[in-house]
């Protein structure tokens, strides 16, 4: 157990709603395994995996900084209703 190289992870399901800054990368990397049934066992579509991984990368980063300035903003806000609420008591 110790000697077993690390396997690649895989990639979520490939839903285009789920993935909306990815949508082109995903038809592609669909389209290629569905031209290639055999192939793509082989590395036929690694350079649309490795841009679907890339993308997918990227739009898990846009989705963090996005979560993390609206709980910013969410915390203003609630700091600001407890100082009024402090304020009125």
């Amino acid at each position: 157990q110790l000697l077993r190289a690390p396997r690649a992870s895989m990639h979520p399901p490939l839903t285009l709603e789920n993935h909306p800054k990815c949508r082109e990368v995903v038809i592609a990397f669909k389209r290629c395994h569905d031209t290639n049934p055999i192939g793509k066992v082989f590395g036929a579509c690694n350079d649309e995996k490795w841009a679907l991984d890339a993308c997918l990368r990227e739009q898990k980063l846009w989705k963090a900084r996005e979560n993390l300035s609206r709980a910013r903003a969410s915390n203003e806000r609630l700091k600001e209703r407890r100082r009024r609420e402090e304020e009125g008591d």
